[in-house]
């Protein structure tokens, strides 16, 4: 070590605590927490040029918490020279009130007379800049480590100073307070702009914490800017890096002291928003790459983010952006380019896409979202609002010859998402007039592309809907595999479009299959409002195929998510599968307003299908009032549809017809109806006979869909076991009835379907109020229609299934005393058979069909 001779030349405001300044806001929890730190051998601030590093040591060392004296150092160029450095920290030490001999080895001498102190010092080196290798830097090391009880060292820096702070990290006795610690908080913004008479908004003020990300010297810069200003609020709003002050402080504390090289690398890097070497490198040239670790080492403004990347503070690359496009204006635009491709040979779209969006190279940018499959995310099919923002601005391609198609794909996929389907339909058809110039330049992408935009049509007036479908269905078999796991959206959206056009067509278990399979990649999508439409419509294909618990379920589930999709349009089926479910509920006027909505969305998206739909649900909202005559009117509403839908309605009108009387107008729907293999004609064709009077005509009808092999749908099973009971009771068989009706309710209460037991209100009530047995497993089921029996009306009236004759109670009388038929037929001395017989006929007047049920019957009714 060099031999230190004096100290004389030391200058005395170097060595004592600075006098805070009169504008010093003292921030307590940076007070409070470099307290904590000198209790501890090794405390390190460090950020940029501007953060109040040092107006941070100097709050917490005038406010007398310090744990000795305090020998304070203001570091000065040339310090890193053994002779330079140590006179001043001795020069420290007397100054704070601790004697040190400047003889002979400084270290030696100032380990020595603090281990025989009572109490330590503490030693504030206020901007230490060291290199790694110099002598100083691995003296001051040396010394931390022989008195480590008695120092108390405080470093403030722009970088890590180069000590072992890995060592005392992990032995827990380091502190550190970084950039985010010295960020500024809203209160502590409020105070520093209180005293320059300033007052901002809430919002403003976020605005601007958010631009400067907390810099004390960007908000002190904002607030002289902001003195006296007549509009503060639209002052904040444009206030960035590129402010005239904050590029003035930021060339003379930073940029002027650094070497041209260094220079020229700190201007291209801060193109990018992110940097890493290998960018540096395409940026920069080789050397670049080189210099790069070094770069960021040495700048405090360089952030760490993660694997291996870095970026500027915002308003450091806002200032270093402007100097560029002062000194290089062209230079700006070829290095975006230049980070355009790098990103897109990296895989990054986004940031290919924006760099290339502000050079101006629209094309470009145009055709990696095309090529990459990005234009779901333009459609709104996924949370993105960077891509979209990034292409804001691009102008709409004309259908000159030299025009690119992918632009104007672009911009239609934008317009529909933004629910501008003028612009949209004239973008699709100038990038068809360019495709069709040169149909071989249109690659498999960009038709996708194309395919996917018109897919996106929220009215499905296409007529070569089911030709571009299928286009498109073809492409996607020839797009790889991993791009396609990528973008789930453009899946989703394909096999939600096949749903969708199924269910138009009225192939359900078809739609249902497709829209059950667009749910998956919707979901991984993570687009509420594709995954919401693929609900909605799979709830109401599963209600319209008959499966109300299953309608439910999804309906349920789509109601949970949020109603509006892009341009807040609202999808119809969602609401008219929530209307339906509300109307198996018997919830008339959640049906109301659900049907109210669907019929707002119609309006907004004209659509045929939906519109009967509409209208069918609303005639069933009108039946389950008991207004046939308007369920009638809201069916002839309707002049257009596919044929199964015309179908529906016809039946329907049957219904209606039938409840009114009009059993020729009611026969004659059902026979328009046509389709022979639908099940709910036979079903029409039964309620019109039995409102004609011709009973046997309907329980022929009625049996033979209860009879049916093949699956029958729940809706027309549950309405099927409901005529067939009625007609049993109304015929003398009231066993049957009641079988008919315990497997009526029982299917009803498992896919909790109350409206067809609702309509039937009219006789099942006095059925039910009499007939406890039948109702006490249903009893939370029918409680919410009230159909469950009365107090005082529990007790059965025998004249309504028929008086038991003398010889059948009788063997009433035997069976309650748990007698088998041939002990019962010794006993009464008769034939097994007359037996077998008096007890079908028992069964039959008591409504029941075991013998159990028969004698606790009988009990009730006071029989035996």
């Amino acid at each position: 070590m060099a031999r230190i001779k004096s100290d004389a030349d030391v200058l005395p405001y170097k060595v004592v605590i600075p006098q805070p300044p009169p504008w010093l806001i003292v921030r307590r929890r940076i007070v409070d927490r470099l307290r904590r730190g000198v209790q501890g051998p090794l405390t390190v601030v460090t950020g940029p040029p501007g953060t109040g590093k040092t107006m941070a040591a100097i709050s917490w060392a005038t406010c007398g918490a310090a744990p000795g004296p305090i020998a304070w150092v203001t570091l000065q160029r040339g310090a890193e020279r053994p002779e330079v450095f140590w006179p001043m920290v001795l020069s420290a030490f007397r100054r704070a009130g601790v004697a040190v001999s400047g003889d002979g080895d400084p270290v030696a001498a100032l380990a020595l007379h603090l281990t025989e102190r009572a109490q330590p010092v503490v030693l504030v080196l206020d901007d230490l800049s060291l290199p790694a290798d110099c002598e100083v830097n691995r003296d001051l090391g040396r010394l931390l480590r022989d008195t480590h009880a008695w120092l108390r060292l405080v470093v403030t820096a722009r970088q890590d100073p180069p000590l072992p702070m890995r060592r005392y990290h992990l032995a827990q006795e380091l502190t550190e307070v970084g950039v985010e610690q010295l960020a500024f908080s809203e209160r502590e913004t409020e105070q520093l702009l209180a005293q320059h008479k300033v007052s901002l908004s809430q919002a403003s003020l976020r605005t601007l914490l958010a631009r400067t990300e907390g810099w004390a010297a960007g908000l002190r810069l904002a607030a002289i800017s902001l003195e006296g200003h007549p509009a503060p609020d639209e002052f904040v709003a444009h206030f960035a890096g590129d402010d005239n002050s904050v590029v003035a402080y930021l060339m003379e504390e930073v940029l002027d002291a650094e070497p041209e090289d260094r220079r020229r690398l700190l201007l291209a890097t801060s193109v990018p928003e992110r940097i890493n070497a290998e960018l540096a490198t395409e940026l920069a040239g080789p050397v670049a790459g080189r210099a790069f670790a070094a770069m960021v080492r040495d700048n405090a403004f360089a952030m760490r983010l993660d694997q291996g990347w870095y970026r500027f503070h915002p308003m450091f690359a806002d200032a270093l952006r402007l100097i560029l496009r002062h000194e290089a204006p062209g230079h700006l635009a070829e290095l975006d380019l230049r980070a355009a491709s790098w990103f897109a040979r990296t895989g990054d779209v986004h940031d290919a896409v924006w760099h290339a969006a502000r050079a101006g190279a629209w094309p470009y940018a145009a055709r990696l979202v095309v090529d990459h499959l990005e234009i779901g995310r333009l459609l709104g099919l996924r949370p993105d609002h960077v891509l979209g923002e990034s292409l804001r601005a691009m102008p709409e391609c004309a259908p000159q010859p030299e025009g690119a198609p992918e632009q104007a794909v672009v911009t239609a996929a934008m317009a529909r998402a933004g629910g501008d389907e003028e612009t949209c339909a004239a973008a699709l058809d100038t990038a068809s007039a360019l495709i069709g110039r040169s149909p071989a330049a249109a690659s498999p992408a960009l038709r996708l592309a194309i395919g996917l935009v018109r897919l996106a049509d929220p009215q499905p007036r296409d007529p070569d809907l089911s030709r571009n479908l299928t286009e498109v269905e073809g492409l996607l078999q020839e797009t790889p595999a991993h791009s396609l796991d990528q973008h789930p959206e453009v899946e989703a959206l394909v096999l939600a479009a096949r749903g969708s056009l199924e269910l138009r067509q009225g192939r359900l278990h078809e739609a249902v299959a497709a829209l059950r399979a667009a749910i998956e990649p919707a979901t991984r999508a993570g687009g509420e409002c594709l995954y919401r439409q693929c609900l909605g419509q799979l709830a109401l294909a599963e209600g319209l195929r008959g499966r109300p618990a299953r309608a439910c379920e999804l309906a349920a589930q789509a109601e949970q998510l949020p109603e509006a999709g892009p341009a807040g349009r609202r999808g119809a089926a969602s609401h008219l599968a929530s209307a339906w479910v509300a109307l198996q509920k018997v919830e008339p006027a959640r049906a109301k307003q659900e049907l109210a909505r669907a019929h707002a969305a119609v309006r907004q998206c004209p659509d045929a299908v939906m519109a009967g739909l509409h209208a069918l649900v609303g005639a069933q909202a009108k039946l389950l009032e008991g207004l046939p005559r308007q369920a009638l009117e809201e069916t002839r509403q309707v002049t257009q549809g596919p044929q199964w839908l015309r179908r529906r309605l016809l039946l329907l009108q049957s219904e209606a017809h039938a409840l009114l009387g009009e059993t020729a107008e009611a026969r004659a729907c059902a026979e328009r109806a046509g389709d022979a293999d639908d099940l709910r004609k036979p079903l029409a064709l039964a309620l019109a006979a039995l409102s004609a009077g011709r009973p046997e005509e309907a329980v022929r009808a009625v049996h033979a869909v209860l009879a049916e092999p093949g699956l029958v749908p729940v809706d027309v099973r549950l309405d099927a076991l409901l005529l067939d009971a009625r007609l049993a009771y109304q015929g003398g068989d009231p066993s049957r009835g009641r079988r008919m009706l315990d497997r009526a309710l029982r299917l009803g209460d498992r896919e909790q379907a109350l409206m067809p037991f609702a309509r039937s209100k009219p006789w099942l009530q006095p059925l039910l109020r009499h007939d406890p047995y039948l109702v006490r497993p249903y009893l939370r089921f029918l409680a919410r229609l009230r159909l469950t029996p009365e107090s005082g009306e529990e007790r059965l009236d025998a004249t309504l299934y028929g008086r038991l004759s003398a010889r059948e109670l009788d063997v009433l009388q035997h069976l309650s005393k748990v007698m088998t038929t041939e002990e019962i037929a010794a006993q009464m001395y008769v034939s097994v058979n007359t037996v077998k017989t008096h007890l079908k006929s028992i069964y039959r007047k008591l409504a029941v069909t075991r013998r159990a049920e028969a004698v606790r019957r009988a009990k009730h009714l006071s029989l035996v």
